[in-house]
């Protein structure tokens, strides 16, 4: 059984640059938003969606989401496909069809959260091998859950079992956390015993080798407030 970790659906909170509070920071983007920016739409639909600078509106956030994301915007897709997936719970039933068209246009803009979720999405849908591209590219951005996901994948019988890859993909995944727990240290420790010497040079040059590369795009959608705030101060 595959064991597929769920990344957080909203993407970062960060603070607001100093000087601009959060009440003022939604007055800006609702006078940019009112001009046609599309940015400036899913930074509202963010704020609306956590609740900051004002009351939490999942309808209002739905709607700001849907504006930016029909005018290009690739997070508010990646957003509008959460909803679509009963984020909110204001959608109804959840569509995945829907959501998969939206989380492919932002997976596509090179968004490491959106890859991940479509990959599962993939997955649900038995279509193994585009789940497997779409967590690779996860991946390759870090992603820690596509990376867990894939150590899996390469441990289960959904596709041929592959020890080093397994290895390698997992030892990766404990990269990218603070600190790996004791439950995760001993796994690999227990997995990397029963490895062939064969598998375990393999798997430590597919470590050594690999470079996390995030997209511009991932790195903006963490910056959270911090990139609205960019936004607006461009703008005045």
């Amino acid at each position: 059984m595959i064991r597929w970790l769920a990344p957080l659906l909203l993407l970062a909170a960060a603070p607001a640059p100093e000087k601009l509070t959060r009440a003022y920071l939604a007055t800006k983007l609702e006078a940019l938003a009112e001009k046609g920016n599309t940015e400036a739409l899913y930074h509202l639909g963010m704020m609306r969606h956590l609740g900051l600078g004002g009351a939490k509106d999942q309808l209002a956030a739905f709607g700001y989401f849907q504006k930016a994301a029909d005018a290009g915007d690739p997070l508010a897709a990646y957003m509008l496909g959460s909803y679509y997936l009963g984020l909110g719970g204001i959608v109804g039933e959840p569509d995945k069809p829907v959501a998969l068209k939206w989380k492919l246009v932002a997976a596509e803009a090179g968004y490491a959260l959106a890859q991940h979720d479509v990959a599962r999405l993939y997955f649900e849908a038995d279509d193994t091998d585009q789940a497997l591209e779409w967590l690779t590219r996860a991946g390759q951005q870090g992603e820690v859950n596509a990376l867990r996901a894939l150590a899996s994948l390469h441990n289960s019988d959904a596709i041929p079992k592959d020890a080093a890859r397994t290895f390698a993909y997992y030892t990766l995944s404990m990269k990218q956390v603070a600190e790996p727990t004791q439950k995760q240290r001993d796994w690999i420790a227990g997995f990397t015993e029963t490895m062939s010497p064969e598998d375990k040079g393999r798997g430590e040059k597919i470590v050594s080798d690999w470079k996390f590369e995030p997209t511009p795009l991932t790195l903006k959608a963490k910056l959270g407030l911090k990139a609205a705030g960019a936004l607006v101060k461009a703008a005045d």
